[in-house]
């Protein structure tokens, strides 16, 4: 059973093996600190679950962490200005899978790098995304852990 505040008990399996992780995070204007606790199956913290599995767990479901954490573990070119414009095609492809979580929200990203970059190869030939102007390096903002976990 998971129980939390202001959250209904859930019962939850997550099968045979599942690997847990607890911790302690001190926050400021706190004076104890912020426990948390992490599990997840035996499928998703196996080594075998990567960028290649065609499937990607998120901590968060926001549009700016999903682009930026896709681009990164998949190297795919683009611009932090292209997050909706991605996320709506994750969407479209029902490529994106809410799941459990407590304290945020994760999501299953769906699709392999090869089908990433086919999106923004046609993104950039319909005109829905725009190449930038300018050459040089991309500033991705940067993401705390605060806002990954709103």
């Amino acid at each position: 059973m998971v129980e939390g505040p202001g959250v209904q008990p859930i019962r939850i399996c997550l099968e045979r093996n599942p690997q847990c992780f607890k911790g302690s995070i001190q926050l400021r204007g706190r004076k104890k600190p912020l426990r948390h606790f992490i599990a997840l199956s035996e499928e998703f913290a196996s080594s075998n679950v990567s960028a290649s599995s065609g499937r990607t767990l998120l901590a968060s479901s926001g549009n700016g962490f999903i682009w930026a954490s896709v681009a990164n573990i998949h190297g795919l070119p683009g611009i932090p200005d292209w997050a909706d414009w991605f996320v709506g095609k994750v969407c479209t492809h029902h490529a994106l899978s809410p799941t459990l979580g407590i304290g945020c929200s994760p999501v299953i990203i769906k699709g392999e790098k090869e089908l990433f970059l086919d999106w923004l190869s046609w993104g950039v030939e319909s005109g829905a995304i725009i190449l930038p102007a300018e050459t040089g390096p991309i500033q991705w903002p940067t993401l705390s852990l605060q806002d990954a976990f709103r």
